[in-house]
């Protein structure tokens, strides 16, 4: 087979700079690693905008925006960029120009709707200022184009948290994805909250449609074992410093399981709960099941 591509190329060289640095918009962020990375891609790509829009990254995760905006107006006065129309969004939140924000946000996604970080950017505009049908439409799109993983899923967990009336069809199809998902990461504790969540919002969707003193058919008290028995996976497997996932389950247990059933189920759910605690890095832990 004959060579095709040179890792030596300005193109490689510039896509490696952008994504060392996109990689770089976290809570994590590390300014020093930042500017060296801008600075080598400003000196081998000078018409780049990209890169001294993205020294204005680390003034706007400190707050000081006086000092972000002369390089995000150098990047404008380059060219056009994603990135461009996302930090131009976060200086206007930052500075209390909610609406300004909005259109640099909506320009961006308008600009580059492929693009999943603009519809990321635009979702948690949103729910934010909790326009939750909004919030959900970019999320979605968000998941669409970056697919299900560690950086979508928690985002989709906290929107379904507070936003209620989702459809059945799309929960049906949200199930199955999730379900998927779950498939493949039986130890994520985020899979298992999702897929949980999945199941509430269904028996939530069902039981919508009963009357008063209409029984639980078979499949709405299905869901809700599901939703009992997943949240008490993501609490297992939950290794996090906040503990949110067993914070959560507890908080279920006390507030939905309880009132609706006995202080004897809930003792026996408990035990079974500490029993995968102390017992799942011996036994395999959560299994996908085979039928």
């Amino acid at each position: 087979m004959t060579q095709t591509i040179n890792l030596n190329t300005p193109e490689f060289q510039r896509t490696f700079l952008e994504m060392m640095l996109l990689a770089e918009l976290t809570e994590a962020y590390n300014a020093e690693a930042i500017n060296d990375m801008a600075t080598r891609g400003e000196t081998a790509f000078p018409d780049d905008p990209f890169f001294p829009a993205m020294r204005a990254y680390p003034y706007i995760r400190e707050g000081d925006t006086d000092s972000a905006k002369p390089w995000l107006e150098k990047a404008s006065s380059l060219g056009d960029h994603y990135i461009l129309h996302m930090l131009k969004g976060f200086v206007s939140e930052d500075t209390g120009f909610t609406f300004e924000a909005e259109q640099h946000f909506l320009r961006g996604v308008e600009r580059y709707p492929d693009v999943p970080i603009m519809h990321r950017a635009l979702a948690v505009h949103y729910f934010d200022r909790k326009f939750h049908g909004e919030a959900g439409l970019h999320i979605m799109n968000y998941v669409r184009l970056a697919g299900f993983g560690p950086d979508t899923v928690p985002m989709l967990l906290e929107f379904f948290q507070v936003y209620d009336d989702i459809p059945l069809d799309m929960v049906n199809e949200l199930m199955k994805t999730s379900s998927g998902y779950l498939t493949l990461n039986p130890h994520d504790p985020h899979a298992h909250s999702l897929y949980a969540s999945m199941c509430s919002h269904r028996f939530a969707a069902l039981t919508a449609e009963l009357k008063d003193d209409d029984p639980l058919t078979d499949e709405m008290i299905w869901m809700l074992l599901e939703v009992e028995n997943h949240g008490m996976w993501s609490a297992t497997y939950d290794r996090s410093e906040e503990r949110m996932f067993r914070h959560m389950f507890a908080e279920y247990v006390d507030n939905v399981i309880l009132p609706n059933t006995s202080q004897l189920y809930v003792w026996r759910l408990r035990l079974r709960y500490w029993t995968r605690r102390l017992t799942h890095r011996f036994t395999g832990g959560y299994s996908v099941p085979t039928s």
